[in-house]
Order: C-alpha cells, then sequence, then structure tokens
C-alpha cells in the first residue's frame, strides 16, 4: 500500500462544483497533486475539470484550481474522454468510495 502525501478526502473535495452535477470518472497524477473529473450534469450533458492542488497560504488549507469547463458541452463520457485523451498521459483513474 502507497503512503500518499494527500488524503483521499482532499482528492475528492470540490467546493466550486458547478450545479447539479455528478463526478463519472476521476484520473488523478501520480503524486496527487493534479487530477481531472469528468462530470454529467443534471440536462445530461458532460464536462471536465482539470485542477492542480495548491497551498493558500491565507486560509492555511489546500484547494484545488483550475478550469471547471463549465460552457463545454459534450454528449456523452466517450465523447468528453476522446477530446481529453491527451490529457490523461500518465494520470491514473481512481474510483470514488463512498
Amino acid at each position: 500500500m502507497q503512503n500518499h502525501r494527500y488524503s483521499d478526502e482532499l482528492l475528492w473535495r470540490w467546493r466550486s462544483m458547478p450545479d447539479d452535477t455528478d463526478v463519472v470518472r476521476a484520473f488523478f497524477s501520480e503524486d496527487r497533486s493534479r487530477r481531472i473529473l469528468v462530470y454529467r450534469r443534471k440536462d445530461g450533458t458532460y464536462s471536465f475539470a482539470d485542477q492542480t492542488l495548491e497551498f493558500d497560504e491565507y486560509e492555511q488549507e489546500y484547494w484545488w484550481r483550475g478550469t471547471d469547463n463549465e460552457l463545454s458541452f459534450y454528449d456523452s463520457e466517450e465523447s468528453v474522454l476522446a477530446d481529453i485523451a491527451l490529457l490523461l498521459g500518465n494520470m491514473t483513474e481512481i474510483a470514488q468510495t463512498k
């Protein structure tokens, strides 16, 4: 079992998640400092977030920063994955546990 620097709870924190969305796929860098989340909106369209973990000196905690791509709309999970295939190099998919 690997001992990761960042906790599993931190991996799934998403304070600014777009309304009415569900994460359907999650990919992380080996050191868990970058993630790409594929999400589905309530209307059935899909998009993705590409984020990097950064420490906020003022708040004294970690935050995910990056793009949520709220204005990108895909008709399927497969079309998102095909479009972002190059971004997923060296990333590992991790299933969310609840």
